[in-house]
């Protein structure tokens, strides 16, 4: 929690977006309550254990396997939505706090690097949300951060089918530091995952890059 936050909360505490009693953005309780997606390939939402990529959407996809939090309804949308758009960073601390169980058997090794904002957006909001995220997951599971990863262009992608997205972001990311990358185990961490198309271009200049493996941890999916 910055500065600014810690100024709300003692001056305006929160309340919870799932009880509106407790003086917290989502509180214990209700993050219990957020619905669980059993584990399944984030692309074609088949069953699959340990939400791997399933064998037939691989062959178009360099993320190993992408972890969700919960469904994009609700309390968890109303979340992302304090975090995105209304300034509460604070809210990066209970989506970490709802991923970090995900990651727990994670090897000690893996790389957390958040998926970077489009810069026109990190203006307005004066922060990226991934980076807060990533930062969080990282402290509380001890694992390591790096932010090494850059977005080209200024602007967000405006298009509504997947291929459209994909076109978009063709060589939309570079790698910053190759060197701490290459033959990595990473995992990107993002928000929220619709189409999957951000996340893919990500894997892909990661793994041009010589990452070893790349999966991706993100709060939310519709």
């Amino acid at each position: 929690m910055n500065l600014l936050d810690q100024l709300i909360s003692s001056l305006a505490p929160y309340e919870c977006l799932g009880c509106g009693l407790e003086p917290d953005l989502l509180c214990a309780i209700c993050t219990t309550r957020l619905a669980v997606i059993p584990g399944r390939c984030y692309r074609c939402r088949k069953v699959s254990a340990g939400a791997l990529t399933c064998s037939a959407c691989r062959k178009t996809s360099k993320l190993r396997r992408v972890q969700v939090g919960t469904i994009y309804e609700g309390a968890a949308k109303d979340l992302i939505w304090q975090l995105k758009l209304a300034g509460a960073q604070a809210a990066a601390r209970t989506m970490a706090t709802r991923l970090a169980p995900l990651v727990v058997s994670a090897p000690t090794d893996v790389l957390l690097i958040p998926v970077p904002t489009a810069t026109s957006r990190v203006r307005q909001r004066g922060y990226d949300q991934a980076k807060l995220l990533a930062r969080e997951l990282a402290r509380q599971t001890k694992l390591l951060y790096g932010d090494y990863l850059a977005r080209h262009g200024q602007a967000h992608q405006h298009a509504t089918s997947r291929q459209e997205r994909l076109t978009q972001l063709i060589h939309a990311f570079r790698v910053k530091r190759p060197s701490l990358t290459r033959g990595a185990h990473i995992m990107l961490v993002d928000d929220v995952i619709t189409t999957g198309a951000t996340l893919e271009a990500a894997a892909t200049t990661l793994r041009a890059a010589g990452a070893h493996r790349v999966e991706a941890i993100v709060f939310a999916q519709p």
